[in-house]
């Protein structure tokens, strides 16, 4: 009795071990001809930005996990692009959705959604501080550019603090200070 039950183990293991092969066969090769068909598709209908694409930017702050978004019409400059140009331009973004209607990128931001700094001057350079909950204002960073070759209506701004909130919105006014 004994011998007969090990034979049936040994027989319905050894079966088990046969369909598990030729599933696993049919399964990859129904995955080949799903990609066959997916590369065959795409090569046929290439998504590329329009004039009427929406480019939705969203910041993720990494500290309070909130997702800000800015909806913008494509730029000319982005007309025409695939996803992989796409991606060649916006480095350091992540392409969450791309469709000839709606492209989604998202950029990680270390910090808080509400971080405030003022912009201000320091030693006679243009400054970033930064405010905490608590009110407190510290020096951030000081940067290489002389107030005194803006203009005087920008010098004066900065000598009395512009706020921002956000890190975004410091880069955007940054960029527009240092060029």
């Amino acid at each position: 009795m004994r011998k007969i039950v090990m034979i049936v183990a040994l027989c319905s293991f050894l079966l088990f071990m046969l369909a598990g092969y030729y599933v696993t066969l049919w399964m990859g090769e129904r995955d080949q001809r799903m990609e066959a068909a997916q590369a065959n598709y795409t090569l046929q209908a290439k998504q590329v930005i329009g004039a009427d694409t929406k480019i939705i930017y969203q910041y993720f702050y990494s500290r309070d996990r909130v997702i800000k978004e800015q909806i913008e019409h494509a730029p000319a400059f982005l007309q025409g692009l695939d996803m992989e140009q796409l991606k060649s331009i916006y480095t350091g973004w992540q392409i969450i959705l791309f469709s000839p209607e709606k492209v989604i990128l998202r950029c990680k931001i270390e910090g808080l959604s509400s971080e405030t700094y003022i912009l201000g001057e320091s030693d006679g350079f243009l400054a970033v501080f930064y405010e905490d909950t608590k009110k407190n204002i510290r020096l951030k960073e000081k940067t290489d550019l002389p107030v005194s070759t803006l203009p005087e209506g920008e010098a004066t701004q900065l000598r009395e603090g512009i706020r921002v909130t956000g890190e975004e919105n410091l880069a955007k006014l940054l960029s527009d200070f240092m060029s």
